[in-house]
């Protein structure tokens, strides 16, 4: 697995894992609302800039995996400066309206969100069955697949989507590669907790 590096740049055609947490460990979603809220941020930030893969959305942090578009600017600097700002105006958009919400000040979320860009397709495999195995590693639930604030529902329904479903069947091989993937790999953690 990759070291952690929050300066990591954004740079265009990678894949990243992105993930934070909520100021001292405190929860960042407070009412079942608030869910859909950061998801429709986060389409409307950053869509036109990153390609979403996969997300999980947990009481006090969050997982994405995305792939940043290209190109997004011919001077790579600048896509690591407009990505990041996205990302930026997100985290400022839903933290105002959980504080007004929530009747608090202050920061929501730890700083500087940390990313790991992701350079080898076994570890990109991995991450999203990661992401998506995050609310069971947790015990928020006892199968992971039944978890509603996750992408793996999405990914293998036929349902309309703004997660690019294809490209993450095509990682994996097809779709039913991604949810064998899925399965096996489940199978595995559970195994080693029994042990």
């Amino acid at each position: 697995m990759p070291s952690i590096k929050s300066i990591t740049p954004f740079t265009s055609g990678s894949y990243y894992h992105i993930f934070n947490r909520g100021i001292n460990g405190q929860n960042i979603f407070f009412k079942t609302n608030n869910y859909q809220f950061l998801l429709t941020l986060l389409k409307r930030h950053l869509t036109a800039y990153v390609d979403i893969l996969a997300y999980c959305l947990l009481p006090n942090h969050f997982h994405l995996i995305i792939k940043v578009k290209e190109p997004i600017h011919e001077k790579e600097a600048e896509t690591n400066k407009i990505v990041s700002n996205q990302f930026r105006k997100m985290f400022i958009s839903y933290s105002m309206a959980i504080n007004k919400q929530e009747g608090r000040t202050g920061s929501l979320f730890n700083r500087p969100f940390k990313r790991l860009e992701i350079t080898e397709q076994d570890y990109l495999e991995y991450a999203i069955f990661y992401v998506h195995f995050n609310p069971e590693k947790h015990g928020i639930v006892t199968d992971f697949k039944t978890f509603k604030n996750s992408s793996f529902i999405a990914l293998c329904s036929k349902n309309p989507t703004a997660l690019k479903r294809d490209l993450v069947h095509e990682i994996y091989g097809s779709k039913l590669d991604f949810e064998n993937y899925h399965k096996g790999m489940h199978y595995e953690r559970q195994a080693i907790i029994i042990e």
